[in-house]
């Protein structure tokens, strides 16, 4: 007799959109004074009539705000993977509630954006929940970033498209260096994100894609392709670089589900290797992104635009966690401190 028994229910989301998980008013309030929502937005027509949240003119603003405080208040982090003895990620969305809100912990880019999915689909904005390959040219490992910097990983990131007046807007508040703001999805498009940092998306074939023809033309297949400039005024620098490419397939749990499971316990993932935490941070007027603090592995960096600083080196495991405390306010359990495996540790 086994004593792992087959499982009587897979992953799936409820046939009928009226079943869906959505959040409760008092937890969307919870969630607002955790991202410090300002006043003016909680006073946004869209949180009154929820129709309002498919219009450009009231659903856009608030879209923009909620993108903005989420990604400079809840962490893209991987901790889970190694400060807790089970390093099992969660999708589950009461789970994720109360890790995001109650804990002040973040995620990935599955569960940042799966939570932030629900909490837009709360409010009464039209969400797709969407799937990507992140391109190795984003890769922490150098070899990697120097020989395959044109090649894409499998599937391994999520995205969310947002509906607005009959035109997608692509949202992603699940890497750090994704767009951090909303944008049309429109081929060609073009904008500053963290200045001078532009960002655009096209619609092209991949390099590694040798299908010649596609079922609606006569071309290949073709991908959207979410790109990055750094050094846009420097002509011996300006460079495109690819970040990830994206389809507008609808992907469901199920499909996260694997892709999670591949990210958070492949050795070749580099979530699995190295502890990382970052948020992003606002000017003074907190009407833009300017720039992240982001702690990998025993150093913390801060950049603003284009101008990157050490600000610590790590030398313990009680410094590292004492910047997760203070730069982060990030604050881990003792039992969370002890489950980091000693091949992990700092010295």
């Amino acid at each position: 007799m086994s004593s792992n028994p087959a499982p009587t229910v897979l992953t799936q989301l409820p046939l009928g959109e009226g079943s869906r998980t959505r959040y409760s008013d008092v937890e969307l309030r919870d969630y607002f004074e955790c991202i410090k929502l300002p006043q003016k937005y909680l006073d946004s027509p869209v949180l009154k009539d929820a129709t309002q949240a498919r219009t450009k003119e009231h659903g856009l603003p608030l879209l923009q705000a909620l993108t903005r405080y989420h990604t400079c208040n809840v962490p893209f982090e991987n901790l889970v993977l190694h400060y807790s003895t089970h390093k099992t990620v969660t999708l589950d969305l009461s789970e994720l509630y109360t890790k995001i809100v109650r804990r002040r912990l973040g995620g990935r880019c599955m569960e940042n954006n799966t939570f932030f999915a629900t909490v837009l689909r709360s409010i009464g904005y039209e969400v797709r929940n969407c799937g990507g390959r992140v391109s190795r040219a984003m890769s922490p490992y150098p070899e990697v970033r120097r020989n395959q910097s044109k090649t894409y990983e499998g599937w391994n990131h999520m995205l969310n498209l947002v509906r607005l007046d009959a035109e997608w807007y692509v949202v992603d508040v699940g890497m750090t260096k994704g767009p951090n703001l909303p944008y049309p999805l429109r081929d060609g498009f073009q904008t500053t994100s963290i200045a001078p940092r532009l960002i655009r998306v096209q619609l092209r074939p991949i390099p590694e894609s040798y299908a010649k023809h596609s079922a609606n033309s006569t071309g290949p297949p073709r991908m959207w392709c979410f790109d990055v400039c750094y050094n846009p005024a420097d002509a011996a620098k300006k460079e495109w670089l690819p970040v990830y490419c994206f389809t507008e397939t609808e992907f469901l749990p199920q499909d996260y589900e694997v892709m999670s499971w591949f990210t958070s316990t492949n050795p070749r993932s580099w979530f699995t290797r190295y502890v990382t935490c970052t948020k992003m941070l606002m000017d003074e007027d907190k009407e833009v992104i300017v720039g992240n603090v982001t702690l990998f592995q025993d150093t913390v960096r801060e950049t603003i635009g284009a101008n990157t600083k050490v600000i610590k080196e790590c030398k313990t495991e009680d410094e590292r966690l004492q910047v997760l405390a203070e730069i982060f306010d990030v604050h881990l359990t003792d039992e969370e401190k002890k489950g980091i495996p000693n091949d992990r540790k700092l010295a």
